[in-house]
């Protein structure tokens, strides 16, 4: 197919699209490893122990004859579905990441997890870049380091004291599918060396301001509605960092 990429070749350099690493493949998951392979993503790693089930079909992009299924298998046969030549190497233990992709997404079911990935992530051979994605039902946030700016654990927390929501107000598709497209355009001006925002926080609830159970400190009283977010410059010259202060926009 010649010209799969045509509509976006002056701007997303195919070869920097070789290796990716997705830990978790649930809601969020599901949908980065459509959109990154679509996309043209060579090689996906994929991590996740857990099985396709009932209660998983309306909030991730796995079509319902994969129930019962791990959901590494379903990933893997949704990317061959939708005819992309992306590689899909299926990972169904956590424990054992003795070494990710310079490229690493993150969207599992707790933070410790997150912690877990961090740390085997920093200990990366020429690592580029780890993008966190974390949501509600109608909130994410967006955690986005490289190897010389990163400030991940102080945006940490252990899941003991993040307020656990009730099972059946977790997750919506529509905001799985958005944090999922955020997420890999921070991937994307990494790779091509534009500027990115090393924190994202959005609702898509005008009056929600809290994170964690907790008033999003981004955010001014004054300036609730907005969202806010951190911004991180690479450049093109000095393949480095600058990192402005918090404002909204």
């Amino acid at each position: 197919m010649a010209d799969r990429f045509l509509r976006n070749k002056d701007l997303i350099d195919q070869k920097n699209l070789e290796e990716l690493t997705i830990i978790g493949a649930g809601g969020v998951g599901s949908a980065l490893i459509l959109s990154a392979a679509i996309m043209g993503f060579k090689k996906i790693h994929v991590w996740d122990f857990d099985v396709l089930e009932e209660h998983n079909l309306s909030t991730t992009m796995y079509p319902s004859s994969y129930l019962g299924e791990s959901k590494t298998e379903a990933a893997k046969a949704m990317v061959k579905y939708f005819g992309c030549d992306t590689q899909i190497i299926e990972h169904d233990r956590f424990g054992y990441m003795d070494s990710l992709t310079p490229c690493t997404m993150m969207a599992p079911d707790n933070m410790e997890v997150r912690k877990m990935v961090y740390m085997n992530w920093i200990r990366t051979p020429n690592r580029k870049v780890l993008v966190d994605g974390r949501m509600g039902a109608l909130s994410m946030d967006i955690h986005t380091v490289d190897a010389l700016h990163d400030s991940y654990m102080s945006n940490w927390k252990p899941s003991r004291d993040i307020p656990d929501l009730p099972c059946t107000a977790k997750h919506t598709i529509f905001t799985a599918n958005i944090i999922a497209g955020i997420m890999l355009s921070q991937i994307f001006n990494v790779l091509h060396q534009r500027s990115y925002y090393s924190y994202i926080w959005k609702s898509l609830a005008p009056y929600m301001t809290k994170e964690y159970g907790k008033i999003n400190p981004l955010i001014k009283e004054n300036n609730s509605d907005k969202e806010t977010e951190t911004q991180t410059s690479v450049s093109e010259s000095e393949s480095s960092s600058i990192v402005w202060s918090s404002k909204s926009r």
